[in-house]
C-alpha cells in the first residue's frame, strides 16, 4: 500500500479486496489463524477473503482455454452439467474438489475438499535424504544450519531439475551441488573426500559426486518420485469409486508440482479414460484464479460439508437410553446434558449463503435472563454427546432474553450459514424477531 501511495495511483485501502488461499486440507482452526494473522497486518476483515487453492484454480481454468495435451488443443469454458476434477498439486499438500457447472454458470461441490501432504516437497526431502545417506546426518545438518543460502540454492536447483524428469528419461541425470557441503564433509572426516564418500555409500554403482557435480543413473533418479506419485494416484483412484465422483470425465492438473513430467504421466497412465488437462503456467493457476474470485466470490453454489456441525443442548433425562453421569438437574427437573444438536451433518450439501436447518431451543429456568450457544463439530456424522471422540468445542454464542415474564415458555431459533470458507451462526429470539446476535465462528476458541 505504501508504494501504490508513492506512486499517487489514487488507490485507497478501502478500494482493495484481500484474497488468502487456504489448502483445502486445513482444517477450520487453521482456516481462522489464517484470518487473524491477516487483520493484525492489520487487514480490514469485511476486506478480506478466504478461497481454498483448489477451487481458486477451478475459476482460473474455467475462464481461459487450456492446454490440453502435447498436440497443444485446447478446450473451453465447460459447459453446464460438466463435472471436473481439480488437482492442485503444490509443495506441501495436494488438494483436490470436484465440480458440476450449473445451468446458470455457478458451480457445485460434488465431494467435500480433500487430500493429503503429499506435495513436490516430499520429493525434495527424498533427495536430501538420499544426501544425507552418503555425507551423514551431522554433515547435512550442519551444511544446512551453516550454509543456509546454499542449501537453498541446492532445493532452487533441483526444483528445476525435477520438472525434466520423465519416465522415459534413461540418460545420467546431473544435478548441482554447493561445494560448501562438499568441504562440510571434508572438514568433518579429515582425510576424506566426498567422491570417495559416494564411492563406498550404499548408492555406489548408481551415482558418483565430484566437487559440485552430482551424477545419478535415471533408475535412482526416478525413484525419488514413485512413492508420492503411487499416493497420489491412490487417493484418486479411491475417489473416482465415490457415485458422486465416479462420472466426472476431467481432471484438471495444476500447482507447481504439476509441472513434474513424473506425476503428469502418473496420472495419464493411471486414468486414461479421463481427460487429464495441464493448463500453461499451471503453477500460476491457484494465484490468478484468486484474482477472478476476488472480482466474482459467490461462484461456488453449494459445498460438501467437511463435519457435522450442532450446538450442545440439553433434553430431558430418559434412564433407558441416556447414562446416569449425564442426567442433570434444572428446575427440579431431570434432563440429559452434553447432548450434540445436530445442524448440519458432514457429507452434507449445503447452499452457500442460505441459512441451513433452524433449531429452537428453550430455557430451562423460569428467572433465566440468557442463553448461551456452544459450538461443535464432528468427525462423524451422527455424534451422540458432544464429550465424544471426534468432537470439538469451536465457540459461543450467547443471546440476552432479559423478560422472564413467560417464564420456561421462552427461547431462541438457531441456525448456521455457510459462507466461503467460513461459517455465521445465528440466534434470534422466537417471540421478539428484533432481538437477535450473530457471530462468526471463533475457531481458535
Amino acid at each position: 500500500m505504501t508504494d501504490y501511495k508513492n506512486q499517487a495511483t489514487g488507490v485507497q485501502e478501502s478500494d482493495i479486496m484481500w484474497v488468502l488461499t487456504v489448502p483445502s486440507i486445513w482444517d477450520d482452526k487453521s482456516r481462522q489463524f489464517m484470518r487473524e494473522a491477516a487483520e493484525k497486518v492489520p487487514i480490514c476483515g469485511d476486506k478480506l477473503m478466504l478461497v481454498l487453492e483448489p477451487e481458486a484454480a477451478s475459476f482460473y481454468c474455467r475462464h481461459l482455454p487450456v492446454q490440453k495435451d502435447c498436440n497443444n488443443s485446447t478446450i473451453g469454458v465447460f459447459e453446464s452439467g460438466e463435472k471436473y476434477m481439480v488437482v492442485d498439486a503444490g509443495g506441501g499438500t495436494i488438494d483436490i474438489v470436484v465440480h458440476e457447472v450449473k445451468d446458470d454458470g455457478f458451480v457445485k461441490e460434488l465431494h467435500k475438499a480433500n487430500g493429503g501432504d503429499w506435495g513436490g516437497t516430499k520429493v525434495d526431502a527424498l533427495f536430501t535424504c538420499l544426501l544425507a545417506d552418503i555425507v551423514g546426518k551431522e554433515v547435512m545438518e550442519t551444511f544446512r544450519s551453516i550454509h543456509k543460502y546454499d542449501f537453498i540454492n541446492l532445493l532452487r536447483n533441483f526444483e528445476v531439475k525435477k520438472r525434466t524428469i520423465s519416465p522415459t528419461c534413461h540418460d545420467i541425470v546431473t544435478f548441482t551441488v554447493p561445494v560448501s557441503l562438499s568441504d562440510t564433509f571434508s572438514e568433518k572426516n579429515p582425510g576424506c573426500n566426498i567422491t570417495d564418500a559416494a564411492s563406498k555409500s550404499k548408492f555406489k554403482s548408481l551415482l558418483t559426486w565430484k566437487r559440485d557435480k552430482l551424477r545419478m543413473e535415471a533408475k535412482l533418479t526416478k525413484t525419488l518420485f514413485d512413492g508420492i506419485c503411487k499416493q497420489i494416484v491412490d487417493h484418486l483412484k479411491d475417489l473416482f469409486m465415490h457415485p458422486t465422483v465416479k462420472d466426472v470425465s476431467s481432471i484438471l492438473l495444476v500447482g507447481g508440482f504439476a509441472e513434474s513430467l513424473m506425476l503428469q504421466t502418473a496420472i495419464r497412465e493411471a486414468f486414461k479414460n479421463k481427460n487429464v488437462i495441464i493448463p500453461k503456467e499451471a503453477e500460476l493457476a491457484v494465484l490468478k484464479g484468486a484474482v477472478i474470485c476476488g472480482h466474482e466470490p459467490e461462484k461456488i453454489s453449494s459445498r460438501v460439508c467437511r463435519y457435522t456441525y450442532g450446538v450442545e443442548a440439553v433434553i430431558k433425562f430418559d434412564s433407558t437410553i441416556h447414562p446416569k453421569s449425564k442426567k442433570i438437574l434444572h428446575n427440579s427437573l431431570e434432563y440429559c446434558g452434553d447432548i450434540f444438536s445436530i445442524h448440519v451433518r458432514v457429507g452434507q450439501i449445503v447452499e452457500v449463503g442460505e441459512p441451513q436447518v433452524k433449531k429452537t431451543y428453550v430455557v430451562t429456568e423460569p428467572d433465566q435472563i440468557s442463553i448461551e450457544f456452544k459450538i461443535y463439530t464432528s468427525n462423524n456424522k451422527e455424534p451422540t454427546y458432544t464429550t465424544d471422540v471426534g468432537c470439538t468445542y469451536l465457540g459461543k454464542l450467547t443471546i440476552d432474553m432479559p423478560d422472564t415474564s413467560k417464564g420456561v415458555d421462552r427461547g431462541a431459533t438457531v441456525q448456521m450459514t455457510f459462507s466461503g470458507t467460513e461459517i455465521t451462526v445465528t440466534a434470534v429470539d422466537k417471540d421478539d424477531p428484533e432481538r437477535a446476535v450473530t457471530t462468526k465462528v471463533d475457531f481458535l476458541g
